[in-house]
């Protein structure tokens, strides 16, 4: 995802004694957003000529990397380190942490090259804890800590800093909390407010002026995983799904939120298109959400259990990806093999459910599952 991309364009009202070739020049600013709204649609080729301007424009900045990076992030969203175009991507981050210490060592406290670096060490530390190489991302987010602070001490003077220190507060928190792992090495990090977390976050999206797609975005996924806040999440999701039909990504969040709603009218269209998506892990969405319409809706257990099957058939494509909707397919099966008294299967596939779990609600209905039938 493309957070930190989106944080370091994001400062122009901020003062700091420094040159600023992009903050400080409206122009350029307004290239950069109509480029990234072009990648959010996924017009990519269109997306790639602005980058080309931008880097006429201002050659050797971080920027031009950084939005090459994240041009090819959302071809293959969710990006994980396994996607063909990984390698890319990552080589495109590095080049900008190259050029941003190169502007470092002339100006020391300059912001843009602050940002820049902050912003794909950041990446590489999401990718990393995603993979479960958790001193890697360690590495890579220590890196970062340091300009988050100084950062964080700037919310009053932009809105678009309630981003950062938004996402700063909940997940110092949240994160090891749900990842038991991190919690050995986040006692070097100044502790978190989930709730102050969330209210910077809904304070971004109504107030900032660029990083309001990504407080949005970042925001839904917040309370749909975490929260289990579903109505809220609509909100956030119905807005993004909108301002950008073409996208994919949020197509399948958008989905994900009215199923969880039981608005079927709503997401029936949505499935029927994402379960004949060129891509595994689109199609195993829609394939695996048409299972929960026709178990829950149309009470038909064996086509159902077709549909879980298919999804999760679809979903052997792209393993890296993809857990939640295999934890709602392998429920699925779980509740069709209760009803039919295969105990031992149920079992299996409820305790399958928990092991992929990334939210509280599966694993509650699947412990009740284990429960009814031990």
């Amino acid at each position: 995802m493309s957070l930190l991309f989106f944080i370091c364009i994001a400062l122009p009202n901020i003062t700091f004694a420094q040159s600023k070739p992009l903050f400080g020049n409206s122009e350029l600013l307004e290239m950069v957003d109509r480029g990234g709204d072009l990648i959010y649609n996924q017009q990519f080729d269109l997306a790639e000529l602005t980058i080309d301007s931008l880097e006429v424009l201002l050659p050797n900045h971080p920027i031009v990397p950084m939005m090459r990076a994240m041009r090819l992030a959302w071809q293959d969203q969710p990006i994980r380190t396994s996607s063909p175009i990984y390698e890319a991507h990552e080589r495109y981050l590095r080049k900008t942490i190259e050029l941003s210490e190169v502007i470092s060592n002339r100006e020391n406290d300059n912001l843009e090259a602050m940002f820049f670096k902050m912003s794909a060490h950041g990446l590489l530390a999401e990718y990393y804890a995603q993979e479960g190489s958790s001193f890697k991302a360690m590495s890579q987010a220590k890196q970062t800590y340091n300009l988050i602070k100084k950062t964080m001490e700037h919310t009053a003077e932009s809105s678009e800093l309630l981003f950062l220190s938004g996402l700063y507060n909940y997940f110092r928190e949240k994160y090891p909390e749900r990842h038991p792992i991190y919690k050995s090495f986040v006692w070097i990090f100044k502790s978190g407010d989930i709730d102050r977390g969330l209210v910077q976050l809904d304070s971004a999206v109504h107030h900032s002026k660029i990083v309001k797609i990504e407080a949005a975005l970042y925001l839904s996924y917040i309370l749909l995983r975490y929260e289990n806040n579903t109505t809220r999440a609509k909100y956030y999701l119905e807005r993004l799904h909108k301002m950008y039909p073409a996208n994919d990504y949020f197509q399948a969040k958008y989905l994900e939120c009215l199923m969880r709603l039981k608005d079927y009218d709503n997401a029936l269209p949505l499935i029927t298109k994402l379960k004949t998506h060129k891509k595994p892990y689109f199609r195993m969405c829609g394939e695996i959400f048409q299972g929960v319409y026709t178990e829950k809706v149309e009470g038909l257990d064996a086509l159902a259990k077709s549909y879980y099957q298919k999804g999760l058939s679809s979903g052997k494509e792209d393993l890296d990806r993809g857990e939640y909707y295999r934890s709602i397919a392998y429920l699925g099966l779980g509740r069709i093999a209760e009803r039919n008294k295969e105990l031992d299967l149920a079992a299996e596939y409820y305790e399958k459910t928990i092991d992929l779990d990334e939210t509280d609600w599966l694993t509650v209905e699947s412990e009740a599952g284990l429960e009814r039938i031990d």
